[in-house]
């Protein structure tokens, strides 16, 4: 998480997948920029993280096609307003 509030990737291990790592560490973020006065977190999330965000309260601002090693992919720009 920078000063901006941007969530730049949050990836789990596939073998620690769903035992609440990723929840644990994005309450952990969010308590931070809390903490330090940021308001908006946002992040570029992909189409398999995109559920995550969106059960911990992220909108979508827009969907996009980046490009990866040559390879379009689509992604979502979320944010989240702390409350």
């Amino acid at each position: 998480l920078d000063a901006t509030g941007y969530l730049d990737r949050l990836y789990v291990h596939k073998d620690y997948q769903g035992i609440g790592v990723a929840t644990t560490i994005a309450n952990e973020l969010e308590r931070y920029a809390q903490e330090n006065h940021i308001s908006i977190v946002t992040t570029n999330a992909s189409i398999t993280a995109k559920p995550f965000f969106k059960k911990r309260g992220y909108e979508v601002v827009k969907e996009q096609f980046v490009e990866r090693n040559g390879q379009f992919l689509k992604n979502f720009i979320m944010k989240k307003v702390l409350g």
